[in-house]
């Protein structure tokens, strides 16, 4: 195993499981490729062999899970080695924290473990105490001692995703969130909380830089706190959070109620694109959204939805498939992202990749965003309140469209 494994490197003895097969190889450069999500060893979106390019991903998520690591050996024409590396001890695995990155320099594609900090979320005992939304392990460890100075318990969320949920379950006093997460933007889960009725009545208070705290307090944070902050002002913050009486509970009115599926004012009067290759998914989005009187326009390939765009007056956002034939979603949102009078426009990336790193993946190639199917409708809406009402306070401060970037 390798020497610099988080938990192998410290044992003595390690469960190894071998298997071999006969097939046609994997090329040097392409051993690391075939470990991330919907990847094969030929690299291209049409697949010689089959399958859906996610069988070694999963299985290495489980290797890491168990405090192991997967590896490949193999040459082309001669076979594929792949071994599993256990340990014997499942300690420090049980130890390890879920958040992961991939180590740059690991040549097996072995992902590096980080260990979340401890928090008080087994020993609440019903007083009142803060959530903290922060990925940042050491300003989160910062966080939860001012707390503690504050006489309040703490519990660590170090991503985005989960939160809602997470808030609904434990109720929290109220919740510090960082804008900065990098499975979620921060302001997209500041809209989800506060459109939740089963959060929307709990107090999310932003630690931020300056130039994103009237945005913040416009979606309807509590109140910002500027990056950089002191320690006393934190306090001070945590204080104040002391003092707050906990909200009450709301009574649930069933499942459409809970989800928040009210109506969306936000949205009404908007132009939205969607591109997809699959007219079901056109449709049902179609459907979801005219009840939300926004107008669609939709266009079934990536080159048809950029002409839609350098035609049609003032689309506000566009919904691009990543998986479609002759272009895919990567491309088309490049090509947009090169030409000056539509550069600007929103683009929300909708994928069946929910892979770590295929939010990056799809921001790199020009998305404003991402979403992942089957498509969460609330995280959806939350993310064109979130977009549109950028476009339009740019629109209000810019006469001439395109004349600021919005994405």
């Amino acid at each position: 195993w390798s020497a610099s494994h988080p938990v192998l490197r410290d044992m003595d003895m390690a469960i190894e499981i071998s298997v071999s097969d006969t097939g046609i190889g994997i090329a040097p450069e392409k051993q690391r490729l075939i470990f991330e999500a919907f990847q094969q060893a030929d690299g291209t979106t049409s697949r010689k062999y089959g399958g859906t390019g996610l069988g070694l991903s999963i299985s290495r998520e489980i290797a890491r899970l168990l405090g192991g690591e997967l590896q490949v050996r193999s040459e082309p024409g001669k076979g594929s080695t792949f071994t599993l590396f256990i340990p014997l001890d499942s300690a420090p695995a049980l130890a390890a924290s879920s958040a992961t990155q991939l180590d740059p320099n690991d040549e097996a594609g072995v992902p590096a473990i980080s260990y979340a900090p401890a928090d008080d979320r087994a020993d609440l005992g019903g007083e009142p105490f803060v959530l903290i939304v922060e990925d940042d392990p050491t300003f989160a460890t910062i966080l939860l001692e001012l707390a503690h100075d504050s006489g309040l318990k703490g519990v660590i969320s170090s991503a985005g995703s989960g939160t809602v949920a997470m808030v609904r379950k434990m109720r929290p006093t109220a919740i510090t969130l960082d804008l900065g997460l990098s499975d979620i933007d921060g302001f997209v889960l500041l809209d989800l909380l506060r459109h939740d009725p089963e959060t929307a009545d709990i107090p999310v208070h932003v630690i931020s830089g300056a130039e994103q705290a009237a945005h913040a307090l416009t979606i309807g944070a509590a109140g910002v706190v500027e990056k950089p902050a002191s320690n006393e002002r934190l306090a001070e913050l945590f204080g104040q959070i002391r003092n707050t009486p906990p909200a009450k509970p709301r009574r649930r009115k069933g499942r459409a109620a809970a989800a928040g599926r009210g109506p969306v004012p936000e949205l009404a009067g908007s132009r939205i694109l969607i591109i997809d290759d699959d007219i079901r998914n056109i449709y049902s989005l179609t459907s979801v959204l005219e009840a939300h009187d926004v107008k669609v326009l939709h266009a079934e390939r990536g080159a048809e939805g950029i002409s839609i765009l350098e035609t049609a007056a003032d689309v506000d956002i566009a919904l691009v498939d990543i998986m479609m034939p002759e272009m895919d979603g990567y491309e088309t949102m490049r090509r947009i992202r090169s030409k000056p009078a539509i550069a600007a426009i929103p683009l929300i990336a909708v994928t069946a990749k929910a892979m770590k790193g295929d939010r990056q993946k799809c921001l790199d190639a020009g998305a404003s965003d991402y979403i992942a199917k089957p498509v969460d409708i609330d995280l959806l809406l939350a993310l064109m309140r979130v977009w549109i009402g950028r476009v339009r306070a740019e629109r209000l401060s810019s006469p001439r469209r395109g004349s600021s970037k919005a994405a």
